[in-house]
């Protein structure tokens, strides 16, 4: 029997353009059913959920406030499946009861760019340019890095970010390679990270489907569109990131690769100010991903990483 899968999602262009990417590949594997995209406002969806968001492991706030709101949505049967990219979802708890995440899409370049105004470039920038960024992993990997500029706050989506940088609020913004090309500014990137200069963060350039964990044919066409290795390295990446209880407040980055039938991990890390960096690397058999996720945060506890994230916390607080 056809249905109508109505798909949460937040109203920026980049959101728009990943859920529209999940349709086709959907529509390509299931004709059979409708696919229609339901626009969520995390303003004020907290306030007028009628369940218990502690319980579900909701609560409001934070970079993750969309992502909660879409899966308000799920839970209150408005949506049917909510669009995330991967590093946005926190880490640091299991998913509400009753949801699950069993698709990812191919992911997309992991590493991180920085967008100059024209003419210029991270090797033409003078001593104290400030650099935006919205991530505390970013900033403390472009302090150890480059510590001739300053590394200042930057708020808002891709684009206004790009603004900023052509407005003279900032010199420059990282932002995520892959982010810049979904909205059709990959020609503003002037510099490339390399991962050995800026690890990404966990998740970066994979995007995941969530749903209801009793919809079967939801997870049937689902299913039809996971990419195995990006849903294999994401998870191993999560699971170090959980063990680690990690969030966006944290300077934690990891990346892993699928080489043969071994995944690579590699992660780190970081005081705030970039002064001390934690590594880690391993690899493991392809169908070990969580254990090695598990390894490698074993491995950075063990190096003192509590010691870097509880300052973060504090910091930050």
């Amino acid at each position: 029997m056809s249905r109508i899968f109505r798909i949460a999602t937040r109203r920026s262009k980049m959101a728009m353009v990943q859920t529209t990417a999940i349709i086709a590949a959907l529509q390509k594997v299931a004709p059979e059913h409708s696919y229609e995209v339901y626009e969520v406002v995390a303003d004020g969806d907290y306030d007028k959920f009628q369940g218990d968001l502690k319980r579900l492991g909701i609560a409001g706030g934070g970079k993750g406030a969309f992502v909660k709101a879409l899966e308000i949505a799920l839970l209150e049967n408005r949506a049917d499946m909510a669009m995330h990219s991967m590093k946005d979802v926190p880490g640091e708890v299991d998913l509400p009861q009753g949801l699950v995440i069993p698709a990812m899409m191919e992911r997309q370049d992991v590493r991180d760019a920085v967008v100059c105004r024209a003419g210029e470039s991270l090797a033409t920038l003078p001593p104290g340019a400030r650099i935006g960024s919205s991530s505390v992993r970013r900033a403390a990997q472009m302090r150890r890095a480059f510590p001739q500029f300053e590394i200042v706050p930057l708020r808002g989506n891709a684009d206004t970010r790009v603004a900023k940088v052509d407005s003279g609020e900032v010199d420059a913004a990282i932002l995520s390679y892959a982010g810049l090309g979904r909205i059709g500014l990959q020609h503003r990137v002037t510099d490339v990270l390399e991962p050995d200069l800026m690890l990404p963060a966990v998740g970066q350039g994979a995007v995941g489907i969530e749903c209801r964990a009793d919809d079967a044919e939801a997870l049937r066409v689902l299913k039809l569109i996971n990419h195995p290795d990006t849903f294999a390295c994401v998870n191993t990446e999560r699971t170090m990131l959980k063990l680690l209880q990690g969030s966006c407040h944290t300077p934690i980055a990891g990346v892993a690769r699928c080489v043969g039938d071994e995944i690579l991990f590699e992660a780190l890390v970081s005081s705030l100010d970039g002064s001390e960096i934690l590594h880690s690397n391993a690899q493991m058999p392809y169908a070990e991903g969580e254990k090695l996720g598990a390894a490698v945060a074993r491995d950075l506890l063990a190096k003192g990483a509590n010691r870097l994230l509880n300052e973060a916390t504090k910091e930050d607080e």
